[in-house]
C-alpha cells in the first residue's frame, strides 16, 4: 500500500481540485451547491476518504489491508455518485474539468486497486 499511497493521494486531490475548476455556468461545487448538496457531499468525502486512508498507511509501521480497501471503496462512491461509466462514453465531449475528474477516478480506482491486490496477506 506504502508503494501506491502518493499516486492514490495525488488523484484524490486531482478530483478535489477539479471541484472547483470554472466551467461555463460556474465551478462543478458552485452548481452542486446549488442543485445537489447530499451528492456534493458524499463526492467531497468519497475523495477524502482515500486521502486520510493512504496518510494513515504512510504512518503505519505496517499498513494493513483496510488502508487500500477504504481507498477503493471511496473512489467507488465516487465512480456511482458521477456515474463514470457515462462520462467514459462520452469523454471526447467533456469539458476541462469534468475530463479531469474523470481522470482522477479512473487512476485512483486502478491505483487502489493494484493496491488491495499487492497488498500480502497476513
Amino acid at each position: 500500500m506504502k508503494k501506491f499511497a502518493l499516486p492514490i493521494i495525488a488523484f484524490s486531490v486531482l478530483g478535489l481540485v477539479s471541484l472547483f475548476i470554472p466551467m461555463g455556468n460556474g465551478s462543478m461545487f458552485k452548481v452542486f451547491l446549488e442543485f445537489d448538496r447530499f451528492r456534493l457531499v458524499l463526492i467531497l468525502a468519497a475523495f477524502l476518504v482515500p486521502i486520510v486512508a493512504c496518510v494513515l498507511a504512510l504512518r503505519a509501521t505496517r499498513p494493513e489491508s483496510w488502508h487500500g480497501i477504504a481507498a477503493l471503496a471511496g473512489f467507488a462512491v465516487v465512480t456511482v455518485k458521477q456515474q463514470l461509466w457515462d462520462l467514459v462514453s462520452n469523454i471526447t465531449k467533456l469539458p476541462g474539468a469534468m475530463l479531469l475528474m474523470t481522470l482522477a477516478i479512473l487512476g485512483g480506482v486502478l491505483c487502489s486497486l493494484i493496491a488491495v491486490a499487492t497488498e500480502p496477506s497476513s
